[in-house]
């Protein structure tokens, strides 16, 4: 539990306390966590892995909300407001978890309220990344987002971030595979990237860093 930012400075009583009401899970690469309106077990924080979070409309067109990186926690609202999961939740990779069970978790935070301070901040943390991901896809064009995205993944991938298909990078856009296709050819045509068997190669960095406010 001390490996964790989120509760890296908490007092022993209230560490121990989370310590002992953790469960360890273990998912493979694939498998869903819950879905958007499953009741909520708790709330999970992953130790090893990635986790996409994700809404899909009736159509079947998925928006994926975030990538959740070990030592982040993800399904806090429900555990709260007493609805249903968000959203949906699906194990990029194989990944371990700890399982915080809901009603073991409130119990604590009337004794611990140093704990439900830490949550707090941390969900208006995520409660920012929520709105500024509105104001990205209302103001920002695809291709903006696309190379905001492509600088982000590099960065990524030297912490082994998951490869992106063009299907995971449209739903992570907002759009669909086919304005990601043409975006893409677009930022070749304007020699940002090379695409060589389906890997994307940033050749301009600061070409790309521009198109990010379009």
């Amino acid at each position: 539990m001390r490996q964790l930012v989120l509760f890296a400075d908490l007092p022993d009583p209230a560490c121990a306390a989370l310590a002992s009401i953790a469960v360890r899970e273990q998912y493979t690469a694939g498998k869903a966590l819950f879905f958007e309106g499953d009741p909520a077990r708790g709330i999970y924080i992953l130790l090893n892995g990635h986790v996409r979070l994700s809404r899909t409309s009736l159509s079947g067109r998925e928006q994926v909300l975030q990538i959740v990186t070990p030592g982040h926690h993800f399904n806090l609202v429900p555990v709260f407001d007493g609805g249903g999961c968000p959203v949906n939740a699906f194990a990029l990779t194989d990944i371990t978890v700890l399982l915080l069970p809901g009603a073991s978790l409130r119990t604590l935070l009337l004794e611990y309220p140093v704990i439900a301070v830490k949550l707090l901040s941390d969900c208006c943390g995520y409660l920012r990344h929520l709105v500024n991901l509105v104001d990205d896809l209302a103001l920002t064009t695809v291709q903006g987002r696309l190379a905001r995205l492509l600088l982000a993944q590099a960065e990524a991938d030297q912490n082994s971030a998951p490869p992106l298909t063009q299907a995971e990078i449209a739903a992570r856009l907002g759009t669909v595979r086919e304005m990601v296709g043409r975006s893409l050819k677009t930022l070749e045509g304007l020699g940002l990237i090379r695409i060589e068997r389906g890997v994307i190669i940033i050749l301009d960095r600061a070409g790309l860093e521009r198109e990010c406010g379009d």
